[in-house]
C-alpha cells in the first residue's frame, strides 16, 4: 500500500505532460467534431484500491493502476452520457494464504510469508449516466463489463541462512487464470471535481469511484481463496484517477 500511495503521489508531480500534450495526439486522431462541448473524449489514469467481499478477516486490499480512455456524450444541461473503456484494470486482493507450490520440498520455505497477492488484470467497458450537480461537482453511476486477461497468485518469503546476517527472498509465480471467469459484471458509482476547466486542449478532473461486482469471479477449485472462505467472491474497487479532456 505504501507503494501505492508513493505511485500516486509521483503520478500527480507528472501531471502537466500529459495535460499539454493530450491536445495534439485527440486532435490529429479524431479531428474536431470530437472535441466540442457536446462530445468530447478523454484520456485517463489512476490507481486502483481492489478488495475480493466475501474473503475472511485478514486479507486486505492490494493497489495497482488503471488507464484507459472515455468519451462524454451531453445529452442537456445536466446529464451526459460517459462510455469508457479501461484498457487496463489491476483488481484481486493481498494477503491471501499460501497452499502449496506444487512441490513439497519447496512448500516449507514458504511457511513463514512476508507478502502474498492474487493480482486479477481486467478490462473493462462502463457506461455512465453523469450529472452536473452545479459548479464543477458531477455524480454518476452505471453499469459495467469486465474482461479477465490474466489472474497470478504471487507469494514472497525471506530465507535466513546459517552465519548469513542478511536475508534471501523467495518468490513464487504461479497463472491460475484459467481458475476465475473471464466475464465479470457490476455497477459502478462515482463523484468527479473539475479541477481546471477543459478549454483549449487542457483540462484536468480528479474522480473518485466506487466499482461493485455482482457475480463471483472463481470458478470451483481448491486453491488460496478457498482456504480463507468458500465464496462468493466479488470485485470491490476504489478508483482514484485524474481524466483530462479535450474541449476546443
Amino acid at each position: 500500500m505504501k507503494r501505492t500511495v508513493a505511485a500516486l503521489a509521483l503520478f500527480i508531480g507528472l501531471i502537466p505532460a500529459p495535460a499539454v500534450s493530450q491536445s495534439s495526439i485527440i486532435s490529429q486522431v479524431a479531428g474536431d467534431t470530437v472535441a466540442s462541448e457536446k462530445l468530447y473524449f478523454s484520456l485517463k489514469f489512476g490507481l486502483n484500491f481492489a478488495y475480493l467481499t466475501g474473503a475472511e478477516a485478514g486479507a486486505e486490499r492490494t493497489g495497482g493502476f488503471n488507464g484507459g480512455l472515455s468519451a462524454t456524450i451531453r445529452l442537456t444541461d445536466r446529464l451526459s452520457l460517459v462510455p469508457e473503456i479501461t484498457l487496463f484494470s489491476r483488481k484481486g486482493i493481498a494477503t491471501i494464504p499460501f497452499f502449496s507450490t506444487g512441490d513439497p520440498a519447496l512448500d516449507p520455505f514458504f511457511a513463514d510469508l512476508q507478502s502474498s497477492e492474487l493480482a486479477l488484470s481486467y478490462t473493462d467497458i462502463p457506461v455512465l449516466v453523469a450529472y452536473h450537480l452545479g459548479g464543477r461537482i458531477h455524480l454518476g453511476a452505471g453499469p459495467y463489463v469486465g474482461f479477465l486477461s490474466s489472474a497470478v497468485e504471487r507469494f514472497r518469503a525471506e530465507l535466513q541462512l546459517e552465519g548469513d546476517p542478511r536475508a534471501t527472498d523467495l518468490s513464487f509465480k504461479r497463472e491460475v487464470t484459467d481458475r476465475y471467469k473471464t466475464t465479470d459484471f457490476g455497477l459502478v458509482v462515482e463523484a468527479s471535481w473539475t479541477i481546471t476547466k477543459p478549454r483549449r486542449g487542457m483540462g484536468l478532473v480528479f474522480h473518485i469511484r466506487y466499482q461493485g461486482g455482482l457475480t463471483n469471479v472463481l470458478r470451483e477449485y481448491s486453491g488460496p481463496l478457498a482456504v480463507l472462505h468458500p465464496g462468493p467472491y466479488r470485485n470491490s474497487v476504489i478508483q482514484a484517477y485524474f481524466s483530462f479532456p479535450f474541449v476546443r
